[in-house]
């Protein structure tokens, strides 16, 4: 589907509705470049590949976020998700059942905890060859340094170890594929 309207004015209505919720952290996330010597967007902009936008903010200290690439265009993703909160506005004003918590309680934006991993050694400098190494040496440098890091043929091996040797020597597999 095509929107209407332009940009601008989606980015306007947009940003209406998230000040009229009293939202905070507010953030627009589109593929359009910002202008830096115009404050909107004109009418005639080159329209990105992906149309997508997605809206993150915060509500009374919980955060949300919304996303929508339903529409051929970034002004009709956008227009979409200020309409829904809208909607959504005024369902909690005119309905004491329809609180802010249950219409909005599949948006709530979840943060997914990431593990910090060290920086791994590329696979060449785990097994002591040089990166243009032939297989058979791979494998070779594989099979010795395993005997020295494996839990079952050493005392001081350990799992930490053989597990980086196990990924370096499956990397180097996959290189030579």
């Amino acid at each position: 589907m095509r929107s209407k309207i332009s940009l601008a004015r989606a980015t306007d209505d947009l940003l209406y509705e998230l000040q009229s919720l009293e939202a905070t952290d507010i953030v627009i996330s589109c593929n359009v470049e910002p202008l830096p010597a115009f404050p909107g967007y004109p009418e005639h902009y080159e329209t990105p590949a992906d149309p997508g936008v997605a809206v993150s903010f915060t509500l009374n200290g919980v955060p949300y976020l919304f996303a929508c690439d339903d529409f051929e265009a970034v002004q009709g993703n956008m227009r979409d998700i200020g309409q829904l909160l809208r909607e959504k506005r005024m369902l909690s004003q005119l309905h004491r059942c329809a609180t802010f918590d249950r219409e909005f309680a599949g948006y709530k934006a979840v943060s997914i905890p990431v593990e910090a991993s060290p920086r791994r050694k590329p696979w060449w400098k785990v097994l002591y060859v040089s990166p243009d190494a032939p297989l058979t040496v791979v494998e070779a440098a594989y099979k010795g340094l395993a005997k020295t890091v494996h839990s079952d043929l050493t005392p001081q091996g350990g799992d930490a170890a053989m597990i980086e040797l196990n990924r370096a020597v499956e990397e180097a597999r996959l290189m030579r594929l």
